[in-house]
């Protein structure tokens, strides 16, 4: 199973505005509503906070994988994020996060999400996807590093 499969370029934020944890969830949720992607944005963004009370989904290396089964979704959505100056989202190694991407999937299918949660943390810990995704110009760029770093696990 491979992130870039799923993740396409409209779905790629390159200038996600800094703010706490709870702020930068907000903005996000709103730009894929403003992008045609969902349509139930409370439902979501409470959903996505109900599981970072559960614990930080902040990754390590500077990557978030904020989280969520929803109900009655027609297909996963995979969403990418970029915060250029960093934020704290309470990641596991302290550090800022500058990569914030977001998983929705059928809270029928949990299955689809833990394959795709457990490939990018192998990824994050055997590639410098994190470092290249910063140097990222434009959407395409990002995918291709996505590609490319997926086709080295």
């Amino acid at each position: 199973m491979k992130v870039h499969e799923y993740l396409k370029e409209s779905h790629i934020i390159l200038d996600l505005e800094p703010g706490d944890k709870r702020n930068v969830l907000e903005k996000f949720v709103s730009a894929l509503k403003k992008r045609g992607l969902i349509s139930k944005e409370k439902v979501i963004l409470d959903e996505l906070l109900r599981r970072e009370g559960l614990g930080s989904t902040g990754l390590e290396k500077g990557i978030a994988v904020p989280h969520a089964l929803i109900k009655k979704i027609r297909e996963p959505i995979v969403a990418l994020a970029l915060i250029k100056e960093g934020i704290d989202f309470k990641a596991v190694d302290q550090m800022p996060t500058y990569i914030v991407l977001l998983f929705l999937g059928d809270k029928d299918n949990p299955g689809f999400q833990l394959k795709l949660l457990a490939h990018i943390c192998r990824m994050v810990k055997e590639t410098d996807f994190v470092e290249n995704v910063k140097k990222a110009e434009t959407s395409q760029d990002v995918w291709s590093i996505l590609k490319k770093e997926e086709e080295k696990i």
